[in-house]
């Protein structure tokens, strides 16, 4: 690469500062910026030429590079400010604007759209947010300032906080803060809006511009703002909302607002006059504070609610003067301005910032009401000489903008990257330099070494001298003694490295084998790598072999396991076969006359021949009908049938069917009800014909008597009878509820859950049972589901499944009932013993049997062991101090037949005696 010097840089210079004189420069603080821009892009493609041309000639550093960098911060900054400069136009660039507000003392000139501002600091669209722009007061607060600063170097005099649709409740509820935070909110607006005051204040100050008074307004929306459906242009809200809640929901904000600081009070869009006289009543409440009020209007006459404009404007005046400074119209059409404020008074002030001519319709939004331009209408309101503002909607200039701010965007771009490329060109300037100093050392390291070589051979000629005495060197100097020299240093060193080379390679092949030794062990080392291999195959062969035995085991046991359930099951469901060879000594004949009546017979046969040899109860008549018992009141009411009953000849299904169709009706309509008077209910419900109650009522009964060994029938019999309490029903079916419901609650879909979550939730539904019972309901869950030995979820909707015949024929509810009457009676016994269980005649009382209750029970309660008294005693009407003692057997035949169940565990405190 061809490096040019500092005469071609010279040149390159001279060629920039001849174009730059060709370019003609405009000074002065009040030239256009687009000529500004032009300019700094003519002088920015100059020095691109010049930086091209110094990259391609390689030339590592010039002053040019400093200035194409302020080149283009200058052209940065000018586009800048064309940005703003197209941001506050709407305002000024009105034909005729600009002079006559430089004319009129008394107008004001207000903020415009703010949110229309504001989306372009944000980047986003923001209608149809319950906060609206209210929700940047938490997440863009430099944007707002931003945008306070955008009003007010277009010339707004008033600048209104960002308050229009905020409140302590809508904070609340949308952004999940509190109610303090809430209020600190509303006041943060008040003080970005003065932060923005100040900042525009110092910057009039650095630019000696004439300074203003910048008026802060607090802005107040109505009620149907926070609504977000448009009620504040239609005003509907106020008929159904009361006055105090009105007040209520203003209160909060306009105390943020004053004590924030505001200087006045923006009361805007005020549909309807009665929520307008209740913010001017509300604002005597603030006496050093002054406000005006602007309304929402649907025509040139009414406002949105459909009052008259100019006698609602009239009440507001009139109701405080002193602290209303104007009334006027805001966000609605600039056509219907001028006759809407023709008919007020001339001494009352007007505020206009109407939009630029849109119209809200509720089912669809804003609409294009094709109105004329903004500033066709601004020398009308001008001739009104009171307080004027713009709120406007337009984006006439975003097309230009977005293409100033792509073009900022690019030039930053082509900054950094020349940037980039300065600080690339520093670095090989900087590379270039150390490799030019490194060269430097290398020549003064050899230029040292050769001074050293000069002397020490100057040295040794003047020994040689010295040795010789004569000038002349001898036959044995003949040789040049700088070489010798040179030359021993050089044996030493070698020698020093050889002997240093032979004492690694001994400390690193000390513990190496020979090479005869080694092939011999790697030839070894070969076999029994390929022993081991052989014996791996084989531990693996026996391995798979011992893994599917394994398996084979484990399925032969589970099907061992599931037929020797199948067996129970049929076991218990069949009728045993009989054995028929036994009737033959039972009747006269023997052997042969039994072999003559049942060859060739059905069992059913076989039994009716065997009957009817017995006797003539045995004809076929008698096993078709039962006989009634008559009507005798001693007889059940459901028994209570005169002739014979048809024997319907149920199935033990079908009895259990009855029997829990008959705890259920009760559960529902009869708990008052004894059961044998719930039973003739239930059977004069379902049928009207005597004959056919009787016949249900005798085979339902007949069935029961045969299922005895059922314990679930045999509780229904002893209630049935008057022998059991039917309290142990219910307490077995809330607990198998209790069950039901936790499992279904700790389950991870409500449909599976695992042995030890089973466990958990048995333990904690039944603090009071032990390992043992737990682990029995264990094992009773995997018999009823038949899982498998690795298996460990458990589907509820199997377990809890409950058919026609009642809860209590699930195998874990007969557990549950299993283990309540063992504990049942182990509770029994423990109270019998503090009685004085080996005395079976002694008489006890009241008294006695409630201090073995307190004992045995410590966590019983007054209640329950009143129940459990008056059980045992059979007495539910007398007081317990009336109650007469019975005698211990009595006592003790009464529990077993009741509900008696312990509440908590019993005291480990030692045992106390009571005489």
């Amino acid at each position: 690469m061809q490096v040019h010097g500092p005469k071609h840089l010279k040149n390159i210079e001279n060629q920039v500062l001849e174009r730059l004189k060709n370019v003609r420069k405009i000074t002065g603080k009040k030239m256009i910026l687009a000529n500004k821009q032009k300019y700094f892009d003519e002088v920015l493609e100059i020095y691109r030429t010049a930086l091209t041309e110094l990259i391609r000639s390689s030339t590592t550093y010039s002053t040019i590079l400093s200035d194409i960098k302020d080149s283009y911060e200058g052209s940065l900054q000018i586009r800048d400010e064309r940005i703003k400069q197209f941001i506050i136009h709407d305002l000024y660039a009105m034909p005729g604007t600009k002079d006559k507000l430089a004319t009129c003392n008394e107008i004001y000139v207000l903020d415009g759209g703010f949110s229309s501002q504001l989306s372009r600091h944000v980047g986003s669209k923001i209608d149809g947010d319950p906060l609206w722009t209210a929700r940047f007061l938490q997440t863009h607060p430099e944007e707002i300032v931003k945008t306070h600063l955008d009003f007010l170097r277009a010339g707004s005099d008033i600048i209104s906080t960002n308050t229009y649709q905020a409140s302590i409740s809508a904070f609340v509820k949308h952004l999940g803060v509190s109610v303090e935070e809430g209020f600190n909110l509303i006041k943060r607006a008040v003080h970005l809006a003065q932060r923005a005051r100040d900042t525009y204040t110092e910057e009039c100050k650095s630019y000696h511009s004439k300074l203003r008074k910048i008026l802060i307004a607090g802005s107040v929306g109505p009620y149907g703002a926070t609504l977000n459906d448009g009620s504040e242009y239609s005003g509907n809200y106020i008929d159904e909302i009361p006055e105090k809640e009105i007040k209520d929901w203003h209160k909060p904000r306009l105390d943020a607002l004053v004590e924030a600081g505001v200087d006045i009070i923006a009361f805007e869009t005020i549909p309807c006059d009665k929520e307008a006289l209740i913010l001017i009543d509300m604002l005597k409440d603030y006496p050093l504070v002054k406000a005006w009020v602007s309304f929402s209007c649907k025509d040139d006459k009414s406002l949105s609610h459909g009052e008259n404009f100019s006698e609602v404007a009239m009440k507001c005046w009139v109701r405080n003067p002193d602290q209303v400074l104007a009334v006027g119209v805001n966000c609605c059409s600039p056509k219907i301005v001028t006759k809407l404020t023709a008919g007020l008074e001339s001494q009352l002030p007007i505020v206009i910032y109407p939009n630029s001519g849109e119209k809200f319709v509720p089912e669809s939004g804003w609409k294009d009401d094709q109105c004329q331009p903004l500033h066709m209408f601004v020398k009308d309101w001008l001739q009104l000489n009171r307080v004027f503002g713009v709120t406007a909607n337009k984006d006439q200039h975003d097309l230009e903008r977005k293409h100033l701010i792509k073009e900022n965007n690019a030039l930053k771009e082509s900054n950094l990257n020349l940037n980039f490329e300065v600080i690339k060109l520093k670095k090989e300037m900087g590379m270039l330099k150390d490799e030019s100093f490194s060269d430097y050392l290398s020549l003064m390291r050899e230029r040292d070494a050769r001074y050293t070589l000069y002397f020490e051979n100057v040295s040794l000629h003047l020994k040689l001298k010295e040795l010789t005495g004569t000038n002349c060197p001898s036959e044995e100097a003949q040789s040049d003694p700088v070489i010798l020299r040179i030359a021993l240093d050089r044996c030493r060193d070698q020698l020093t490295s050889t002997q240093t080379e032979l004492k690694r390679m001994r400390e690193e092949y000390a513990e190496t084998v020979p090479r005869r030794d080694h092939d011999w062990l790697e030839a070894k080392y070969f076999d029994l790598e390929k022993q081991l291999r052989a014996v791996h195959a084989e531990y693996d062969e026996l391995q798979n072999n011992h893994k599917r035995i394994t398996a084979l085991k484990k399925s032969i046991e589970e099907e061992l396991i599931e037929c020797r359930d199948r067996c129970r099951e049929l076991e218990r469901a069949g009728t045993p076969r009989p054995h028929w060879e036994i009737c033959a000594d039972f009747i006269g004949g023997g052997r042969e006359r039994w072999w003559q009546l049942a060859n060739d017979l059905s069992s059913r046969n076989k039994l009716r021949a065997l009957l009817k040899e017995f006797g003539p109860a045995a004809e076929s008549e008698h096993l078709e009908y039962f006989d009634g018992l008559g009507t005798d009141p001693a007889i059940p009411p459901y028994l209570r049938y005169e002739g014979k009953v048809r024997n319907l000849r149920i199935s033990r299904r079908e009895v259990s069917v009855v029997i829990n169709d008959v705890w259920l009706g009760k559960s529902r309509h009869g708990q008052a009800m004894t059961m044998q008077d719930y039973l003739t209910k239930y059977f004069e419900d379902r049928y009207q014909q005597s004959s056919v109650r009787a016949e249900w009522a005798y085979n339902v009964c007949a069935g029961a008597e045969q299922m005895l060994d059922e314990p679930q029938v045999k509780l229904f019999w002893g209630v049935l009878h008057g022998h059991l309490g039917e309290d142990i029903y219910w307490g077995l079916r809330a607990q198998w509820m209790l069950l039901k419901d936790q499992l279904h609650k700790h389950s991870k879909d409500g449909e599976t859950i695992t042995l030890d979550e089973f466990e958990r939730v048995a333990r904690a539904s039944f603090s009071l049972k032990s390992e043992v019972d737990i682990k029995n309901m264990v094992d009773v869950v995997k018999k009823q589901l038949k899982m498998k030995i690795n298996s460990n979820e458990i589907n509820l909707d199997k377990l809890l499944r409950e058919n026609e015949e009642g809860f209590d024929r699930v195998e874990l509810a007969r557990e549950l009932f299993r283990q309540r009457q063992l504990a049942q009676d182990k509770y029994i016994r423990e109270v019998v013993a503090e009685l004085g269980g080996h005395h079976g005649s002694r008489a006890v009382s009241v008294d006695n049997l409630k201090r073995a209750f307190a004992l045995v029970d410590p966590a019983i309660n007054h209640i329950r062991m009143e129940r459990y008294i008056r059980w045992a005693f059979s007495n539910q009407t007398s007081e317990l101090s009336a109650i007469s003692p019975l005698p211990l057997r009595t006592i003790v035949a009464r529990l077993a037949a009741g509900d008696i169940e312990r509440v908590g565990p019993r005291s480990k405190a030692p045992r106390r005696h009571y005489k």
